[in-house]
């Protein structure tokens, strides 16, 4: 089965769901100044301008060296219009995508967009854009293209038609993007551009991501209802099709009298090998793709993409090795990740302080990283820093701890993602019985609607039914991944009170035994399936009541289903305990509940597991109906 953008990199978790990360080396080597041509594009989908501002005050530290651009083109609201009237769990995936049409939307294409929406959109943008402006940075715009755009459109301008972009198994209604071989898109797009500049020409470079979540290019491989498009096109390769659309981009610059750096991210977009060896021929001067002997793929960021929605952990063994990675003495384009889910969440501020401070720290000792065991000595050197005298071997033993967690999970049961199971399947949140079908609609109210599945009698009954594929999880592994992660929160808690960054790993600690928590849900839900499969036929049936022989132990399922719930249950209470007590401030979860989605948990947290765990008790005997109890 076929992934969305970040379900393809869930075996290096912490990696995952980092937007774009790239490294663009130019032709020259120079002094780390910032002269020298290196650029930092930070992506921080940040709605609120005191938070975009407090994030430009951090990123002064960067400025010596190299010019910074920070991305602007965060929707200031969510995109109700596209998504269907009853509902379409991949329409969520996209209704948060930035592309210029919802900024700056051609005169043919704005009587299909509500106007306020646009206005919005553009008012950020614009305000932002002054932000950097007064700071003396840049601004970048980060998208999807060539987006899909509404059905209303393509009635109205027919030629304008490309290839359908949805995903059928996740998908109620089918949406399509503009074919960019047809003049007339290509004019579309670059007279956006134009616009788009002229009102914000502090953006200096674009870069999107294509063929997932709501883009797409005609007859591409990796199309998720299979190569497609219009005949007029098909003849075309890959190479062609992608340099016709970034020569579009770049026209549109040129009529602004601006020019811009164009990159096709490459990390999170889906082609073929055949398809990216093709559009390497075909790039266009200015812009940017993959290139071994050019370009190098680096990932810096914290663990938002894949601890999601846990924010507030950063892993200083695995950040430090990618830091490693960023040369010194040479121009470089550096995309750092402050975001996840789909633009739905960002890092804390004290996180993001922390990541840009350490890049900064990279260009700012040379000394570093020396020697086979540099990365080893930069640690104890943090973490005497951060620690103090009196616990800086604890916090280097908790970093290591940490770091043996993660690539114990990245081994074992990658495919267990705490957004894609925790989050989309609502697994964090909702009641673990022996037969859901038992709940009644008020009992589901609260998280049935929000399940990832076009289908809500799957979406009720199958718990391991992750976005139309179906999962399993060895056993034990999850439990081994907790009781490690349990034990790294421990030590970071253990810290002397007088370390100078004491609240920043307390916090941290709190986020760990949170995002354990979840995984710990997970493990119990795909437990919990396995017996519901294996006795799927008497669990359909009608309620009875059981034999009279006697039995130590009944069902063979039915202590070790019990064992399971009860395990949950105490999961449950203790999640609620840690959200009342500080966690619930290193939770992403959507300020009012109108913003609750597949991708988005509600405001209110707590008293939801405290409905999961009022459900869980009402239904606890429901087992008893199907499978026979021990007769003593």
């Amino acid at each position: 089965m076929k992934f969305c953008c970040a379900e393809r990199w869930l075996a290096f978790g912490w990696l995952s769901m980092l937007w774009g990360c790239l490294l663009l080396t130019q032709s020259t080597t120079a002094a780390t100044t910032a002269d020298t041509g290196r650029v930092f594009v930070i992506n921080a989908p940040l709605k609120d301008l005191a938070g975009f501002r407090k994030l430009v005050r951090q990123l002064e530290v960067l400025k010596p060296y190299g010019k910074i651009q920070v991305n602007v083109s965060t929707l200031a609201d969510k995109s109700f219009h596209e998504i269907p009237e009853k509902g379409s769990a991949w329409h969520e995936y996209a209704s948060a995508n930035p592309t210029p049409f919802k900024f700056f939307p051609d005169a043919r294409l704005a009587p299909f967009i509500p106007a306020e929406f646009v206005k919005k959109n553009r008012q950020l943008l614009l305000e932002k854009a002054k932000i950097l402006r007064e700071a003396g940075m840049e601004a970048s715009f980060l998208g999807y293209e060539p987006n899909f755009m509404p059905a209303a459109f393509f009635e109205a301008y027919p030629e304008f038609l490309g290839a359908r972009v949805d995903h059928p198994r996740r998908s109620t209604q089918m949406e399509f993007a503009p074919c960019v071989h047809q003049k007339d898109t290509r004019e579309l797009l670059a007279g956006m551009m134009t616009e788009m500049l002229r009102q914000a020409p502090e953006i200096t470079s674009f870069s999107f991501k294509t063929n997932d979540a709501g883009a797409g290019i005609c007859w591409s491989d990796w199309l998720y209802t299979g190569a497609n498009g219009p005949a007029q096109c098909k003849h075309m390769s890959t190479g062609e099709r992608v340099r016709q659309l970034l020569e579009a981009y770049q026209e549109g610059a040129a009529r602004a009298g601006r020019k811009l750096s164009i990159y096709l991210d490459e990390s999170n977009s889906n082609f073929s090998e055949a398809e990216r060896a093709s559009i390497e021929a075909e790039l266009p001067p200015g812009c940017y793709f993959k290139s071994n002997n050019r370009r190098a793929l680096v990932n810096v960021g914290g663990t938002l993409g894949s601890l999601y929605p846990v924010t507030g952990i950063l892993n200083p063994v695995a950040f430090l090795d990618q830091l490693q990675s960023l040369p010194r003495n040479e121009n470089k384009t550096i995309f750092i990740s402050l975001r996840a889910a789909y633009d739905r969440g960002v890092e804390r501020a004290d996180m993001s302080e922390m990541i840009i401070n350490l890049v900064a720290r990279r260009f700012r000792d040379t000394a570093s990283w020396q020697g086979a065991d540099g990365e080893m000595t930069e640690l104890k050197k943090l973490c005497r820093e951060w620690g103090g005298p009196q616990s800086a071997e604890t916090l280097t033993n908790a970093c290591v701890a940490l770091q043996e967690a993660f690539t114990y999970k990245s081994t074992t049961f990658p495919a267990v993602h705490s957004l894609y199971w925790g989050v989309t399947v609502r697994l964090m949140t909702r009641p673990l019985v022996v037969a859901p079908q038992l709940l009644a609609p008020a009992e589901e109210a609260y998280f049935l609607p929000y399940v990832f599945n076009i289908s809500t009698e799957e979406a009720r009954m199958d718990y391991t039914d992750i976005h139309g594929g179906r999962f399993t999880v060895p056993p034990n592994v999850v439990a081994n991944y907790v009781l490690r992660i349990q034990r790294a929160a421990t030590l970071f808690d253990q810290l002397d009170t007088q370390a100078p960054q004491r609240d920043f790993f307390s916090r941290m600690a709190t986020s760990l035994r949170v995002h354990a928590g979840i995984i710990r849900s997970c493990g119990n839900f795909a437990a919990a399936q396995a017996i519901r499969d294996r006795n799927a036929e008497a669990l359909a049936g009608p309620a009875r009541l059981p034999d009279k022989a006697s039995s130590w132990t009944g069902h063979p399922d039915f202590i070790t289903f019990n064992n399971i719930m009860r395990d949950e249950l105490d999961n449950t209470n203790a999640m609620i305990r840690l959200l009342e007590n500080g966690g619930a401030q290193q939770v992403i979860v959507a300020d009012k509940p109108l913003y609750e989605d597949r991708f988005l948990l509600g405001p209110d947290l707590a008293a939801q597991l405290k409905q999961k765990r009022k459900i869980m008790m009402r239904h606890w005997q429901d087992i008893e109906k199907y499978l026979a109890s021990p007769l003593k």
